[in-house]
């Protein structure tokens, strides 16, 4: 069987996803895509809107045919980590192929880049570091010295659209393992990645659709969001637990009281001085929302700023951020259909990296990290959110016709 990995977020999955996974087991001719997914926080610094088994299940039910977890530590990271998580898991899972959505280019295009800037890193890096004091962000940066290397070639795709500075990121990754995973290119149609526009496009991006989730009524606009997002999805909207940093702030204030700036200095990423800024400024932010912006500056951007609250709110430290880059790796199974499970039945015949299905010795050890993170998730959810992990199996889809796209 041919396997084709995706990795998503799906916060929340929408029709643009289900497009992707459609078009990418057409173009890659796999008989079963992979997913692997963000579990309970996401990539930019927040937690997941709707639960982990919640999206797995409407991903299950919408194209994917497994869904696996991607630890806390690499799914609440900036691109090039969140990059090696991702791809690291898709390698074990043994896919054959993977795909990303894109703004432009193709896979070619993307892997000639990626050893193009492979080879200059050096220089990427002296010119990268002529530009560590000039006022602008990090990202900001970075991106103006890979322009400069790649502008003498020329380039005919644009890095600075988040898209596909992560597919880079993705190819570069791929490309350092000793059998690449065919690589396809999925062009994005519809809104832009961070488009607030929920309804001009013909897709909605997923930041559209988290806004209106949060601050409109159950049944307004209703019928319009049907048309960007599956059915499953629109019920799991309206029934189920919707979560934001809102309910986190009192403990994340909470954290920041509480610890002092010796004990802040050993969570992960806290660097710099900001521990001295972020005690003085939690103690008066009304809310998460005015902490960030009373926060945010050239140096320390949004998705930096909310990253670093996650750790805090986890109490993640550098060494276990440590001990997490060199530690095996182990396949957290959300889900699968039937075509998934007999994919999973050969894998475990060849593969000698373990596949938890169920949570319990030896395996907690090696998880421990993501229990405490969905403990502390489930907080926000209260009293309808269910405990995440110890009473959970695998998800099952037996049979499902898969929706039309």
């Amino acid at each position: 069987m041919k396997a084709c990995g995706v990795i998503a977020e799906y916060n929340p999955f929408h029709n643009g996803h289900r497009y992707q996974l459609s078009e990418a087991r057409r173009m890659t001719k796999s008989d079963v895509m992979v997913v692997a997914m963000s579990g309970n926080f996401v990539q930019r610094g927040a937690p997941a809107l709707l639960d982990k088994w919640t999206r797995a299940e409407i991903a299950l039910r919408n194209g994917a045919d497994i869904v696996v977890e991607m630890p806390v530590l690499g799914s609440v990271q900036a691109a090039d980590l969140f990059a090696k998580t991702g791809i690291r898991l898709l390698q074990a899972m043994q896919c054959d192929a993977f795909a990303f959505g894109a703004e432009e280019g193709t896979a070619e295009d993307f892997i000639s880049h990626s050893r193009f800037l492979r080879e200059h890193e050096s220089e990427i890096d002296r010119i990268f570091q002529a530009y560590r004091n000039d006022g602008r962000t990090y990202a900001a940066q970075l991106e103006s010295a890979i322009a400069d290397v790649l502008r003498p070639q020329g380039s005919a795709i644009s890095f600075s659209t988040p898209n596909n500075q992560l597919g880079l990121a993705y190819v570069k990754e791929n490309e350092q393992f000793p059998e690449p995973m065919e690589t396809a290119i999925v062009l994005r149609r519809g809104a832009g990645h961070n488009d607030s526009d929920a309804f001009g496009h013909e897709f909605a991006s997923g930041t559209a659709i988290r806004e209106w989730s949060l601050h409109h009524g159950k049944e307004t606009e209703r019928k319009d969001m049907g048309r960007f997002v599956p059915q499953e999805t629109l019920e799991a909207l309206e029934r189920r637990p919707l979560l934001d940093w809102a309910p986190y702030w009192v403990m994340l204030q909470y954290q920041l009281m509480l610890l002092s700036h010796t004990e802040l200095r050993n969570i992960y990423q806290v660097e710099e001085g900001i521990e001295y800024r972020l005690k003085k400024e939690a103690e008066d932010a009304a809310d998460f929302m005015a902490f960030i912006r009373r926060m945010k500056n050239k140096r320390w951007t949004w998705a930096r700023l909310q990253r670093i609250c996650c750790y805090i709110l986890l109490g993640i430290t550098k060494d276990e951020a440590d001990s997490f880059q060199e530690k095996a790796d182990t396949i957290r199974l959300l889900g699968f259909t039937e075509a998934g499970r007999r994919y999973l039945n050969s894998l475990k015949k060849n593969t000698d990296t373990p596949i938890v299905t169920k949570l319990r010795e030896p395996h907690t050890a090696d998880l421990q990290l993501e229990i405490r993170s969905d403990r502390i998730y489930r907080l926000g959810g209260l009293p309808v959110l269910e405990e995440q992990n110890f009473t959970r199996s695998p998800i099952y889809i037996r049979n499902e016709p898969r929706n039309p796209v």
